[in-house]
């Protein structure tokens, strides 16, 4: 990604979060904003399948921005599953086998059963895609964990998707918390260019 590429993104990330200050969280177009700049970091990559996926999950979590930004909460997580659906076939490429990072697996495991287990009470009608969702992001962690990458950028982005979406989960479902937009959109914002630079960097260092 170039330099002005990601001062374009961090610009945009942090607009946004200091609008969440003065309660303008309407601006959808600006939410948007950073995703759209990955995206063009990843169009300006030469053509691949991983280009290719990047482009999908980043469109899919575009969608999901737009959604959950006009209150479409159903769609909105059908959206970012697809998108984890995309990450996690990402992931999938570098597949090394389930003895790598096996601690970090069975924590992570042992957190999704948690965190399902908190939730499952508190979902009502919203139990089938709230645990779908959860799934799919648990199975992208996994493959993550499990993949050949190093933790920095792309396992580390995982990760910080799954704190992300953690802090939705709780604040909606579970307890309203000081300041969740902020946790929320700031460690998906981090997440979101995390995982796009680590396969980025996996794509240019498969070719040097």
């Amino acid at each position: 990604m170039s330099k002005k590429l990601g001062m374009g993104f961090l610009f945009f990330s942090l607009l946004y979060i200091f609008a969440l200050i003065y309660g303008v969280d309407s601006l959808w177009l600006l939410k948007i904003m950073p995703i759209v700049l990955l995206g063009v970091a990843v169009v300006k990559t030469k053509p691949s399948l991983i280009r290719n996926f990047l482009l999908l999950a980043l469109f899919f979590s575009g969608c999901g921005d737009l959604l959950l930004a006009f209150d479409q909460f159903i769609f909105g997580v059908a959206a970012f599953l697809l998108a984890q659906l995309g990450y996690a076939f990402l992931f999938s490429r570098y597949w090394q086998g389930i003895q790598n990072r096996w601690s970090l697996s069975l924590l992570l495991i042992v957190y999704m059963l948690a965190m399902a287990w908190l939730l499952i009470p508190k979902l009502g009608e919203l139990q089938i895609p709230v645990m779908a969702y959860l799934f799919a992001i648990g199975a992208m962690g996994l493959l993550a964990f499990q993949s050949s990458l190093p933790m920095r950028w792309a396992v580390l982005g995982a990760v910080l998707f799954i704190i992300s979406d953690s802090f939705i989960a709780i604040n909606k479902f579970i307890c309203v918390f000081p300041l969740a937009s902020y946790c929320i959109m700031a460690s998906y914002y981090a997440a979101q260019y995390m995982l796009v630079t680590g396969f980025l960097n996996s794509v240019k260092n498969k070719k040097a």
